[in-house]
Formats: structure tokens, sequence, C-alpha cells
């Protein structure tokens, strides 16, 4: 009997179907793009079965989709991310943007990013205001705010599903200026009744001016677009040269998986068809012979032979073939076995051994990263525009507004991801200590090493608390100091006078080294010498 996980689903639960369905017209590459997002989310999921016909037979399945996404997900942004500025805008910027990610909650973000990106290769991050009050000072209805936490609104950062994105662009081939967003999905109208619920396409079409709201054909309404940016931006999984969309890392780990799982499911069919053997008689007939442990036939004819079916194949053959598969998903999805438990000897390995172990885990993120960060500082920028705009950064930024535009310092920012792999940190604070004694690393350096945040704020506050309180730090205290500078004051008095007193006599008046000639020498060995 074939082994039913319940891990099918109909083909209709395609998002591009839907929208087809309801009279959206769609280009052949869009429809193409959310069968493959379907496809990749079905594999994570753990639905590997759907195409291939139902054969009747064990369907094992071995997840490693998942398993493989989850692993880039956490050495990718499993520590989320931290921001850095310019010194001397750091203290008034980067304060506002921290509260505003951990408003939006930083890690649960962080996570639907990676695992949207590394399933599918793309994901899209919108950011919006939601002011408490309308524009002539009445309370917003629509905003929510029950513990009262805001004074004039929120900034929202969400990760949007790319299924639900089609993006237009000003030039066919230069992606960086955005012409217009429209962002559609089915959703039910009158929910409540019944009788007059139906189905149609909730649109929103973003334009750098203006926002255009539809509601199935009909135009809802129209609204100004105020900061005349589309508020969407796109996050590569990793880039694909000449294409709009980025590469997933289930593209290549998907026909690994299948063979793997039709194999292991083979396998365990001949398991299951031997572990319960089936008796063979030869030369006799069964008649009352009764099967199962402790039974003993008696009178079988003289050419009559009873055996069990055996397995006589080469299963280990079978076997080696899964380990193959197994070796060379992970060889090329980029994860070593032992990032995934395998049970490897690691008490003496050294910090660099273990880099070099993970080396195809460490390069295949750092791609990752790079593609993320050029994302999430384009992110801040725009978080920080609304910011200056609604008036919600609480710092006096006049220093870098010229006439009505604001210094480009304001909005440079640089994103910093905390390294995953294991380290010892009593090692790597003895490396900082002595590269800054030989002039070869800084205290902020430092610090980004070790993967602080908000450094040049936590440097003046170290700053201030050693002069504070010194002796938490090994330093002398002022009474010390004062006390040393006395003592080492004494003791170079001390010094002086005993030179004074300790004149060699053999030095003459001039401080010349020498003997003193007074027409006789008064040395003893010379005086031995002449009465001699």
């Amino acid at each position: 009997m074939a082994y039913d996980f319940v891990s099918k689903t109909s083909f209709t639960d395609m998002m591009n179907i839907s929208l087809l369905s309801l009279g959206e017209q769609l280009n052949p590459e869009d429809v193409k793009r959310l069968s493959e997002y379907r496809r990749k989310w079905n594999f994570y999921e753990g639905y590997h079965w759907e195409e291939l016909p139902p054969s009747g037979k064990a369907e094992v399945t071995k997840n490693y989709c998942r398993a493989f996404v989850n692993k880039f997900v956490a050495f990718e942004l499993g520590k989320g991310f931290s921001i850095k500025m310019k010194p001397h805008v750091e203290e008034a910027i980067v304060p506002y943007l921290n509260e505003v990610w951990d408003d939006n909650k930083k890690e649960q973000f962080c996570l639907e990013l990676g695992q949207t990106k590394s399933v599918t290769g793309d994901a899209w991050i919108q950011v919006t205001f939601q002011p408490k009050f309308n524009d002539d000072g009445t309370l917003n209805p629509n905003f929510y705010d029950p513990y009262d936490e805001y004074e004039k609104g929120r900034v929202r950062v969400v990760v949007v599903p790319p299924h639900i994105c089609f993006p237009e662009y000003d030039d066919g081939y230069d992606k960086e200026v955005m012409r217009k967003f429209t962002i559609m999905y089915p959703i039910r109208q009158n929910p409540d009744e019944p009788s007059k619920t139906r189905t149609l396409v909730y649109k929103q079409v973003w334009y750098r001016d203006r926002v255009e709201v539809y509601y199935g054909k009909d135009l809802a309404g129209t609204y100004v677009n105020k900061y005349g940016i589309i508020p969407f931006f796109h996050c590569k999984n990793l880039p694909l040269a000449g294409r709009n969309t980025g590469a997933s890392d289930l593209d290549d780990l998907i026909p690994l998986n299948v063979e793997l799982n039709l194999k292991s499911s083979d396998v365990s069919e001949i398991i299951d068809y031997h572990s319960a053997p089936v008796t063979v008689v030869y030369g006799a007939r069964i008649g009352q012979l009764e099967k199962g442990a402790n039974k003993v036939w008696g009178g079988l004819p003289k050419d009559g032979k009873v055996e069990n079916l055996e397995l006589r194949g080469d299963l280990s053959a079978s076997t080696n073939y899964i380990q193959d598969l197994k070796r060379a998903m992970h060889e090329i999805g980029g994860i070593p076995e032992g990032a995934l438990g395998k049970e490897t000897a690691i008490s003496n390995t050294s910090g660099v051994a273990l880099q070099v172990t993970m080396l195809p885990l460490i390069e295949k993120v750092q791609q990752k990263r790079a593609l993320t960060a050029q994302c999430l500082r384009e992110v801040n920028k725009f978080i920080i525009k609304i910011g200056l705009e609604e008036g919600l950064i609480d710092a006096d930024l006049s220093k870098w507004r010229k006439d009505d535009r604001y210094s480009k310092d304001i909005y440079q920012n640089e994103i910093i991801f905390e390294d995953n792999l294991p380290k010892d940190k009593l090692v790597e604070i003895q490396a900082i200590q002595l590269e800054m004694k030989l002039g070869l690393e800084d205290r902020e350096g430092g610090m980004k090493r070790l993967g602080k945040k908000d450094i040049q704020r936590r440097l003046e506050e170290i700053d201030r608390d050693r002069e504070e309180y010194p002796e938490i730090y090994g330093l002398p205290t002022e009474e010390e100091k004062e006390a040393m500078k006395q003592g080492l004051e004494f003791k170079k008095k001390q010094s002086k006078e005993k030179d004074i007193m300790k004149r060699d006599l053999n030095e003459n008046k001039a401080n010349n080294d020498g003997q003193v000639n007074a027409g006789f020498t008064n040395s003893p060995e010379k005086q031995q010498s002449t009465n001699s």
C-alpha cells in the first residue's frame, strides 16, 4: 500500500491561474514566473510528488529543499543586521532607524525576507507611512494605536510576496529606475453576504506622482504619491545577468531531490516486500500447513522443499547511489554535509580550518549578503526621507540642511552583518589588542569585528565612563595620578641630590674623569712600587 503523507496540492492552487481565471491579462513571462514561484514553494513545503503520475508505490519525501533554505537563511540573516553611518551623522539618524526597524520586528522581517528570496529568488520590500492624523487634523480611523505609542504616525516595512508584484522599468535593460509598479491579488467582496459575494482582483498601480486603486476593472480612486518615489525595493537572492528576476537556491536542488525521493521510495518498497517474506513450497501441497514461528511441518515428499523468498539482488548499489545523490546536493547546493548535522571531529579544529570546511557556504552567503545590503541601504534612505518630511527624527538637522535640501551625507548608510561562524572571543580580542598596539587597527574597527552596534554612541559612552570610573577599567584615579606625580617629583629630587654627594674623588672640578695630579701619586700600588 502506498504511503499517504497528505502532501499533495491541486494544480489549480497557483497564483497565475487565479489571476488568469479572473480575466487579468498577463504576459507569458509573468505566467512562467508565477508558475515557477508556486513550484518552488511546493518543494519547500514538502509537496514533491505533484509532477509525477500516481504509481501506487511508496512515496518517501526527504525534504532537503527546506533544510537547505533554512540553513541559508540562518547563516545570512539569522542574527539580523546593524546600521552604520558617518560619525558626524550617526548620532542623529541611527537611533531613528533602529527605532523604526525594532517597531517593524526586525528579526522576523529578516527571516521572512531571507526565506522568500531563497525560495523564489526574489523578494520585494514595501515602505509606507501610516499617519495618525488626517490632513484636516482629525484622527485617522484606520490607524491602530491602542497604547498611544506614536505621536505622528509610524513607518511600516513589509516583505511583499513576489507573486503579486509586477514591476515595469523606464528602460528594458536598465533596472535602476522604475516607471510603474503593480500589486494585484484576488479578494472576496461582500464576504458577509453570501448572495452578493464575488471574487475579483484588487489592484494598486503605483507611479512616481500618484497611486491608482482598482476593484476589478473599476477605478476606485487616485491618490497623490507625496514622496515622488515608488516605495517598492527589489531584493534579489543571487543575480542572473540580463534578467529581471534573481536565482533561487532551489533551482539546482529540485531535480536532485526528486531523484533522491524516487530511489529512496524504491528501496523502501524492496524492504517492505522482504520484511514479510513469501514462503515458497516446491513438490508439495500446502494443505493444512500453518505459517508462523515455532511451527513444525512434517510429511513432506522426498523431493519437496520449502524456503522463504530472499533478496538476491545487490541492495548496496541502490544505497550507494542514494548517498551519491545526497553528496551531489551538498556539492551543488553549496552547503557542506557537516553544516546539516553530519558528525565531524571538530574538538581540535582551529577557526581557520573550520572556515575552510564551511567555505562553500561562506562564499555563497557573501554573494547573497552583497545584494541584500544593497537593497536595505535603499530602504533605509527612503525611511530617512519619510522621517525628514514627516518630522519623525528627534534631532537638530539644521547643519545638514541647505535651502530646502539635505546633504547627501544624511542618507549614506552601511549595513553590517555579524559573522555566524563560532569564534573564540578571547583570541579575537587579543588579536585586536595586538593590532591596536602596532597601529594596525582602531577602536571602531575592533568593535565592528566583535559585532557591536551603535559604535559611535558606545565609544562616547565608554570614554565618559572611563573618566568617571577609571578604577573599573584598571586606570588610576585623579588622587592616584596626583600621588604618582608627587612621588615621581620626589624621586627625581632625591636622585639629583644623591648624584651631587656621590662625586668621585678622582673627578676634577671640571668633571673631567681622571686622576688629580699634585706632583706625586697617592695610589697605593704606585707607592708600593716606589718603596721597592
